[in-house]
Parts: structure tokens; sequence; C-alpha cells
């Protein structure tokens, strides 16, 4: 169950995410410093609903991925937002693949081998909440995709990655009022590497923020 999608963003080393049981990672960039924190803006173009988003002047249209069928969009809707058993996370990996949904990918950093969120992962943390707020976003309900690297055993990077995942949910609760219901954590430990030729690569440990109604 890996995936390589292209057009996949990440907009900053932030990783629900140094998951991968050994290491902290050091912020990417996509246009910003490694001291700049992510903006809210940016999270809320990225996983803006597709037919609300203007299209960069210059750039032609990609071909557009099939509309989500009434059927995987009550599907997603029934999702618990924990404990997904493990053909539920393959039918979600299925459906995110095959429709494009509008998508994110931000890596936090955390303790070592812990679901602690170290504060520097705060701001961008923050910057994804407010975001979640706006207006633009509605009360979309959004999977917190935890990913690791291939280092540790599977069984380990998946159990890691669903508490990480879960902290950030938390987090995201706690913090700012957000319904417990619209925030719905997925570990898929290393099963999803986005760069599987390098599969201990720093941007394989990463949090996929997804709208599901994209």
């Amino acid at each position: 169950m890996t995936s390589n999608r292209p057009g996949s963003q990440t907009v900053r080393f932030v990783t629900v995410a140094a998951f991968a049981a050994s290491l902290l990672v050091a912020p990417a960039a996509l246009g910003q410093s490694a001291t700049q924190p992510l903006s809210s803006d940016a999270i809320i173009q990225q996983l803006k609903p597709k037919l609300n988003k203007p299209l960069t002047r210059g750039l032609k249209p990609s071909p557009p991925a099939p509309t989500l069928p009434e059927a995987e969009r009550a599907y997603l809707g029934k999702l618990p937002t924990r404990g997904l058993k493990v053909e539920m996370k393959q039918q979600v990996a299925k459906i995110i693949d095959t429709y494009d949904l509008p998508h994110i990918n931000i890596e936090i950093q955390f303790a070592y081998n812990s679901a602690e969120i170290t504060p520097a992962s705060l701001p961008d943390l923050n910057a994804l909440g407010q975001a979640l707020l706006d207006r633009n976003l509605g009360q979309s309900r959004m999977l917190l995709n935890g990913h690791t690297d291939a280092a540790g055993s599977r069984d380990y990077n998946m159990d890691l990655s669903e508490r990480r995942a879960d902290a950030v949910r938390g987090y995201l609760v706690s913090t700012f009022g957000i319904s417990p219901d619209r925030l719905i954590a997925v570990g898929f430990g290393e099963e999803r590497l986005k760069n599987p030729v390098q599969p201990e690569a720093a941007e394989n440990r990463r949090v996929e923020i997804v709208n599901l109604d994209g």
C-alpha cells in the first residue's frame, strides 16, 4: 500500500512524522525559510475544495480527477475518528489516491520514541488549527494521516504513527475547540512512503492532512 502521489506538497517538515522511531527531522520549506512558521493561508489554499481553487495565471489546468461518488463520500462520512481497522485504512488509501482529494503534507517533530509534540512544532500546528477554523474549510472532515519512514519494524512504526496522529488530533481539539468529529486520526506507519526509492528519507516522516469534502 505504498504511495508516491505526484503533486503531494510538503510545505514544511513538521512530522506526525518524526514518527520514525529514531530521528527528529529538520524543517523543509516550500518557499519559506527554516525559521518561518507555516501560514494558515498556505494551508487553506491547499485544503480548499477543488471547485474553490483559482487557477494560477499562465498555468493550464491539470486533467481533473474523477468526481468522488456518493457511495465513497458516504463511506468516508461514517469513518470512526480513531482506531481504523486494516481494511478501512486500505479503502481510505484507495479513495485518496483515486480521487486526489485536497491535501497537504506537514512534518511535526516529537520527542524521541514518544508521542509528545515538541515546542518547535507548535507554530505550525497552530497555523493548522487556525486554518481548520476558517470559513473556507467550513465544517469539512479532515484525515490526519500519520506516516513514518521504514526504519524500525512495521508493527512498531504503525503503533507509533497511530499515537502521534492521535496526539495531533488531541492538540487541535483541546487548543482550538475543533469538533472531534471533524478529525480522523489514522496511522499508516511505513505503508505509504512518499519516497519509496529512499525508504528512510526524512520526507517520508510526515502527517498528511486530507479534506474529505474536497
